[in-house]
């Protein structure tokens, strides 16, 4: 199994307009051309993505929703409450994320299922920490990073294999 494991990208502050919840912040203009240009680059890229996973938080939807408009334009994000900020349970997310299916035609060389996840941080840097058995708190992403994370069956405490980690200034 492939994961990428995407930072919601930037963000309205809180206090902005008529935003009063953290959880109603939505992307900025800048946010939205990052979440486009990393659908672009997966694209140039050819990587596969079978789903895309979300905080339901509005800033971390919209990037998803960014993304699956290049990837897969009449596709929605799947929503997971343990994206959200404060809401991680590592065990719990992995299961979530083995569990869904795979989509699109297999090949030998695409056995394996994609799923693009996007979070907030710090979350997101503590499950990549717990998946790659490094230290708590020793992984930080920027806004609209990706992670790519490979596993030999699902995904684990300490099984992963990071592929890769970039941050936009890579592909904008």
């Amino acid at each position: 199994m492939l994961l990428y494991l995407i930072r919601h990208a930037e963000a309205e502050d809180l206090g902005t307009g008529a935003i009063h919840r953290d959880f109603d912040r939505p992307l900025t203009a800048q946010g939205r051309q990052h979440a486009q240009a990393l659908a672009r680059a997966f694209i140039r890229m050819n990587l596969p993505v079978d789903t895309v996973v979300s905080s339901p938080l509005v800033r971390a939807y919209q990037t998803a929703k960014e993304l699956l408009t290049l990837w897969h334009p009449d596709d929605r994000p799947v929503t997971c409450d343990e994206l959200a900020l404060d809401r991680l349970k590592p065990a719990k997310l992995s299961s979530f994320l083995a569990e869904l299916p795979a989509r699109g035609e297999r090949s030998p060389s695409r056995g394996e299922k994609a799923i693009a996840a996007v979070g907030h941080m710090p979350d997101v840097g503590s499950y990549l920490a717990w998946l790659l058995g490094a230290a708590p708190g020793s992984i930080h992403m920027a806004k609209a990073a990706v992670a790519c994370v490979w596993f030999k069956t699902i995904p684990s405490r300490a099984e992963g294999e990071l592929r890769w980690l970039v941050s936009p200034d890579w592909f904008v």
